[in-house]
C-alpha cells in the first residue's frame, strides 16, 4: 500500500503524516479500504481478527467475498456498492465472517465513503463481536426464564398496546390467560379517572421512548381495581413498528401499609400536638409564675418608698399650713404700719418679683394633686400584689369582683385611651379559686377586648349568680370574630393578629385556667361587631357538682 508523507492529498486516502499512520497500524481496532471488491488496505488487527498472519496476505490478494460467510455475501457486497456510490454516506450492520481456518465469526462494521487515489472506495472499521454474539444468546435465554419467573407482570405490546406477550405475573394480577390478554390493549385496563396518567404515559412513550414509575390502577378481570405501578421502556421493531416492555407491580400490600402508617403517624400527629399544647400552657404558668413574683417583689419595694413620700407629703402640708398662717400675720402686721414706711415698700418689691399671690394659691392645690397622685400610686402598688400573689396559688375562698377590679387597675394604662369601662355587677358570693389563675383569665379577656376595638368604645362587665355557679361577661364593641374563627380561638398558637403582636396563648391558657376550675368559657359574636366572652365557674369545685356549661 502507498504510504504518503504529506498531511493531505486532494484526490486520495492520505494519512496526515507519520504519527497517525503508526496509530493507524498498532491500534487494536481493525481499519480496512476497499475498492472495486478488494481490499485496498487493512491493518494488522484486521489481519488478527480473520485469521492471517500479516495484512499482505489480504491486500490486493482477496476478494471481500472471501472472508465472508456465504449468505451474507450478497447483502454485504450490496452495502458496500451503496456506500462507494455515494446512496448512502455512512453504514453500521454487522454480518457473519470466514476466517482462514474456515471457523465462523461475527463482524460489525462501521463503513462511510471516501475517496482513494481518486476513485471511490470505502473506509471501515471492523469489530469482531462473537463473544458477545455468544453472551447474548446465552443472555436471551437467561432473559427468557428471568421474563417467565419474574413476580412482576412483564407484558409486550405494540404502538397501540395490544399485548404481544405477557408473562404468568402479569396473567394472574389481572385474573386472566395470556389468549384473552392479547384480544385486549393494555390503556383500556386503566380506569377512566386516570386519563391524565394515560395521555402523559402515551406522550413520553413517543418523545423520549420511556415513561418513568407511575402510580394508578388496574381493572381485573372480575372488575375489581388493583392498585400498581408501572413503568415502560419502546424498543424497535421492523421499519417504522416499535414496541413497549411494560412492567407492573401489585402494590396493595404496600398501599395498605402506607394507609396504616398513615393513620398511625396522624395519631402520633396529634398526641405529639396535645403534648406540645400541655407544655406550653405549662410554661406559660411558669411565666406567669415567675412574672408574679417579681411584680410582687417590685411591688413591695415600691410600697416602701411610696409610704414614705406620702408620709412626708402628710407632714409637708401641715408645714404649709403652719408657714401660711404665719404669712397671713406678717400681712396683718405690714399693713398696720405706715404707708410710707421703707420695710413695707422693700417686701411688696419682693412679693411681686416671686408672685406671691400665685405661689399662696398654687401651694395646696399642688401639694393636694401630689397627695393624690401617690395614694393612688399606693392603689396601683396594692392591686399589682393581689393580681400576683405568686404564694397563694392555692384554692381559696375569693370576692370575683375583688380580682376583676384588682386586674383593671393593673390593665388601666391599655383600656383608657381605647373605651370606657361599664360595671354591672350583680351580686355574688365568694367562690373558692385560684385567684392568681382568675386575674389572669381576666386580663387576657380585658386586653383582647380593647386591642378589639378599633377607636373608641365601650368595655362592658356583667356578673350574676345561677344556682350553684357564677358568671362574667366581658363585651366589647370592637371588630367582631367570624364564625370560622370563633371555632379556633382557643387553640394554642392560633392568632388572628400580625406576626409578632402575639403568640395566641391567651385564650388557650385561659380556657385551661377555667377547665381546672371545672368551669366552661364561651363566645358569642355576629363576626361584624362585637363580641362576648362569658366565663362560667362553680361557686365550690370541690362540692362534687358537675362541670358548668356557659351558656352564651
Amino acid at each position: 500500500m502507498r504510504k504518503p508523507e504529506s498531511t493531505a492529498e486532494s484526490d486520495g486516502f492520505a494519512f496526515p503524516g507519520e504519527w497517525l499512520q503508526a496509530l493507524v497500524e498498532q491500534t487494536l481496532a481493525a481499519i480496512y479500504v476497499i475498492q472495486d471488491g478488494r481490499f485496498k488496505y487493512v491493518n494488522q488487527e484486521f489481519a488478527n481478527i480473520f485469521g492471517y498472519a500479516s495484512p499482505a496476505d489480504i491486500i490486493d490478494s482477496l476478494k471481500i467475498s472471501d472472508l465472508i460467510a456465504p449468505e451474507d455475501r450478497e447483502r454485504v457486497a450490496e452495502n458496500v456498492r451503496r456506500r462507494a456510490a455515494g446512496e448512502v454516506p455512512e453504514m453500521r450492520y454487522s454480518f457473519v465472517g470466514l476466517r482462514r481456518d474456515g471457523r465462523r465469526i461475527h463482524i460489525e462494521v462501521h463503513g462511510r465513503a471516501m475517496p482513494f487515489d481518486g476513485q471511490p472506495a470505502v473506509i471501515g472499521l471492523a469489530l469482531d463481536i462473537t463473544e458477545r454474539k455468544l453472551a447474548e444468546a446465552a443472555s436471551d435465554e437467561k432473559l427468557r426464564a428471568l421474563f417467565e419467573h419474574s413476580p412482576l407482570g412483564i407484558a409486550l405490546v405494540d404502538q397501540q398496546g395490544r399485548h404481544i406477550e405477557c408473562n404468568g405475573a402479569y396473567q394472574r394480577l389481572l385474573g386472566c390467560s395470556d389468549d384473552v390478554l392479547k384480544k385486549t390493549d393494555m390503556w383500556s385496563l386503566v380506569p377512566a379517572r386516570y386519563a391524565d396518567e394515560v395521555t402523559g404515559m402515551r406522550q413520553a412513550i413517543e418523545n423520549v421512548g420511556r415513561y418513568g414509575t407511575i402510580e394508578l390502577e388496574y381493572c381485573r378481570q372480575d372488575g375489581q381495581r388493583v392498585p400498581v405501578q408501572t413503568c415502560g421502556v419502546r424498543i424497535a421493531g421492523h421499519g417504522d413498528q416499535h414496541y413497549v416492555w411494560s412492567i407492573v407491580e401489585d402494590i396493595t400490600e404496600r398501599k395498605s401499609l402506607e394507609s396504616e402508617r398513615a393513620e398511625q403517624l396522624a395519631a402520633l400527629k396529634a398526641l405529639n400536638k396535645r403534648l406540645q399544647e400541655t407544655q406550653m400552657q405549662l410554661l406559660q404558668a411558669e411565666k406567669m409564675s415567675a412574672v408574679g413574683q417579681l411584680a410582687a417583689g417590685v411591688a413591695h419595694e415600691i410600697n416602701n418608698p411610696v409610704g414614705f413620700v406620702k408620709s412626708n407629703l402628710g407632714t409637708f402640708q401641715s408645714y404649709l399650713s403652719g408657714f401660711l398662717r404665719l404669712a397671713d400675720a406678717y400681712e396683718a402686721a405690714l399693713g398696720a404700719r405706715p404707708p410710707d414706711d421703707p420695710s413695707r415698700q422693700r417686701i411688696r418689691d419682693v412679693e411681686t418679683e416671686i408672685d406671691y399671690a400665685f405661689i399662696r394659691d398654687d401651694a395646696s392645690t399642688l401639694l393636694h394633686e401630689s397627695l393624690d397622685g401617690i395614694e393612688r400610686v399606693r392603689r396601683i402598688v396594692a392591686d399589682l400584689k393581689d393580681f400576683s400573689h405568686p404564694g397563694e396559688a392555692q384554692w381559696q375562698w375569693a370576692d370575683v369582683h375583688n380580682c376583676i377590679d384588682s386586674t383593671l387597675n393593673i390593665v388601666a394604662n391599655e383600656l383608657k385611651y381605647k373605651a370606657d369601662v361599664v360595671k354591672d355587677y350583680g351580686q355574688l358570693p365568694p367562690i373558692r379559686c385560684i385567684p392568681f389563675q382568675l386575674n389572669q383569665v381576666f386580663m387576657n379577656l380585658l386586653v383582647n377586648a380593647g386591642q378589639a376595638i378599633p377607636e373608641r368604645g365601650t368595655i362592658r362587665i356583667r356578673s350574676a349568680q345561677v344556682g350553684d355557679s357564677v358568671w362574667v361577661e366581658i363585651e366589647d364593641t370592637g371588630n367582631g370574630i367570624a364564625p370560622d374563627v370563633q371555632a379556633r380561638i382557643f387553640e394554642p398558637f392560633f392568632t388572628t393578629k400580625p406576626v409578632g403582636k402575639g403568640t395566641g396563648l391567651g385564650l388557650a391558657v385561659s380556657y385551661g385556667i377555667v377547665q381546672s376550675h371545672h368551669g366552661d368559657i364561651a363566645v358569642r359574636s355576629t363576626g361584624e361587631k362585637g363580641t362576648v366572652f362569658r366565663v362560667t365557674l362553680p361557686i365550690d369545685p370541690a362540692s362534687g357538682q358537675p362541670e358548668v356549661k356557659a351558656d352564651v
